[in-house]
């Protein structure tokens, strides 16, 4: 009798320790998922019910009845034949797609394209599905030769004598790379892996700041660094978004490497960043060293929530903006101190997609795209999102038409577990017609692998996407880390 006892109370307690497991990792955020769940999808029945959108084609048509054929299309393309936005309206769609939070997290409440997927779905994704499908340790069809890999993705000279007027210190003839170095060795090294495009300079001279004054283009330009990270000039101002200039996101042998090394440094378009633009707050779209190498030196602009990450590396020149909300910049340009300040609007609209650092403050900081309006000139930062229905056409209707878009088409495979928050090449096609942007451009791809699509695919799926409809190659297009291209103002 007095043998069983300590077997008994060893039983109870394993019985006690699993149903505590149970309940504290199981029934709790079951719970807490099943009431977030419940609490969205009443919210997004409420908003439809209140709130559509009007049919924009019914309009259209009402507006240019009797337009011809070709200036019908082209008025549908750039919008201007609709009616100018009221107050109203826009109160309409701030309402519609407006951010939400329940739970003490922000949430998207659009429709069925999102789902809020734990980390249990992240972990069936490689714990099973990868080994099922063949991909253990998937690397993306990365070649192992790194002269195979470097001629694969070309990496270009920014075209510096456009944007600043002198070419950076860090760029000479005498320093060359062997696509033989290792692959840290390629992405520490700031120097170009091919021969620049014919848009971009050929190195002459070690022209430093100091050196010549800095004479900065007045048009619009567009320099892709890799991934989120683009480095924009809009009426003589330059935007840096989402600043990742690592070989990797997190500094931990889990980490991917990149792929190919950036086209600079940070350092080299410091001197012309006067505001940075934040999407959300995941690791291939925010880097600390690059936080604390710009530090106030720029104007950074969020959303709520994210002041929170910036604040604790010392930054103190932020604006945290919610969807939908404006905030105008009147910039004195430091290489121009005499001439009257440059205005800039800009606003953050919304975004499918979602916020973490850590998996203990998940959705605690919103995420959002970027509208930057200049004097003529207006510029759509997308961030991360995956594609919604309605959504986009409201921040077209709002805002649109848009002279340059930057919009990401990679990291969106297996789709069952990443359509509702990365966006397909056909997806990013639809956005782009939707928010009305006259050209665009694909980021988020071939920088590091992510995802279970080959690291080629996205700029081949984007091809594909656009002969679908019969759109020209320069309307949407893929450009190599480092291409600089330019438009004059319109």
């Amino acid at each position: 009798m007095t043998s069983s006892l300590p077997s008994t109370s060893g039983a109870s307690i394993l019985r006690l320790t699993g149903f505590s497991f149970a309940v504290v990792f199981l029934a709790i955020p079951g719970v807490y998922y099943s009431y977030c769940e419940t609490i969205r999808a009443s919210e997004i029945k409420r908003r439809r019910r209140r709130f559509e959108l009007k049919n924009v084609e019914r309009e259209r048509r009402r507006v240019i009845e009797g337009v011809g054929a070709e200036e019908e299309k082209d008025e549908e393309r750039f919008g201007y034949d609709r009616k100018p936005l009221d107050e109203e309206e826009m109160e309409e769609i701030r309402r519609a797609f407006g951010s939400f939070a329940v739970g003490g997290r922000w949430s998207n409440a659009f429709g069925p394209e999102w789902r809020e997927q734990g980390a249990w779905e992240w972990l069936f994704w490689k714990l099973v599905w990868q080994p099922i499908t063949g991909r253990i340790w998937w690397n993306g069809g990365v070649p192992t030769d790194p002269f195979e890999l470097a001629a694969s993705l070309p990496v270009e000279t920014p075209s510096f004598i456009k944007l600043f007027g002198f070419l950076p210190s860090s760029f000479t003839n005498s320093t060359t790379i062997s696509p033989s170095s290792s692959s840290k060795d390629l992405s520490d090294s700031w120097d170009h892996l091919s021969a620049s495009s014919s848009n971009s300079p050929t190195p002459t001279s070690a022209n430093t700041p100091t050196q010549q004054p800095m004479v900065v283009s007045k048009d619009l330009t567009f320099t892709w660094i890799g991934q989120s990270t683009s480095f924009v000039q809009i009426d003589g101002v330059g935007i840096l978004t989402d600043p990742v200039f690592a070989h990797k996101t997190i500094e931990t042998f889990l980490a991917p490497p990149r792929l190919c090394p950036p086209p600079c440094k940070l350092a080299d378009l410091l001197p012309g960043i006067q505001v940075v633009l934040l999407s959300h707050d995941h690791f291939d779209h925010l880097h600390p060293l690059d936080v604390l190498e710009i530090g106030d030196s720029a104007q950074w602009l969020c959303p709520l929530g994210l002041g929170r990450f910036l604040r604790s590396l010392g930054i103190t020149r932020i604006i945290e903006l919610d969807w939908w909300q404006t905030t105008t910049l009147h910039i004195t340009l430091p290489h121009s101190p005499n001439s009257p300040p440059v205005r800039l609007d800009i606003a953050a609209t919304p975004a499918q997609h979602w916020a973490a650092r850590s998996p203990l403050d998940t959705n605690q900081a919103l995420w959002a795209s970027w509208v930057v309006k200049g004097e003529k000139d207006s510029i759509f930062h997308a961030g991360d999102t995956g594609y919604t229905d309605g959504m986009f056409k409201a921040i077209g209707r709002a805002f649109g038409p848009f002279s340059l878009a930057a919009l990401p088409i990679g990291a969106y495979c297996p789709r069952w577990h990443l359509a509702s928050q990365h966006a397909h090449p056909e997806d990013a096609v639809k956005i782009h017609q939707d928010i009305r942007a006259k050209r665009s451009i694909g980021v988020h791809h071939s920088t590091w692998i992510l995802s279970d699509e080959h690291y080629l695919e996205p700029p081949k799926e984007l091809a594909r996407a656009r002969e679908q409809i019969g759109m020209d190659e320069d309307e949407f297009k893929v450009v190599p880390p480092g291409r600089t291209l330019w438009w004059s103002k319109e």
